[in-house]
């Protein structure tokens, strides 16, 4: 089988695809790792279909703390 190439940005919604429906408890503990991955990704700037990279991520950090120094002037 040829690996398919995920961008990254597409990572977390290929891996929170891959969770479903609960019948038995191997499929329940199979969900709870899905969602511990989703949890990961979320914490390292994914989810929910975007992804911000450190330089966007600093780069808001930046704009945001300007106008918060432009407002309290």
């Amino acid at each position: 089988m040829t690996p398919r190439r995920v961008k990254l940005h597409e990572l977390y919604r290929e891996i929170e695809a891959l969770g479903g429906g609960s019948f038995s408890a191997e499929d329940e503990a199979y969900n709870r790792a899905i969602l511990d991955a989703c949890a990961i990704l979320r914490a390292s700037g994914f989810g929910e279909g975007f992804y911000i990279d450190q330089r966007e991520y600093e780069n808001r950090v930046r704009i945001s703390h300007g106008a918060r120094l432009e407002a309290a002037e």
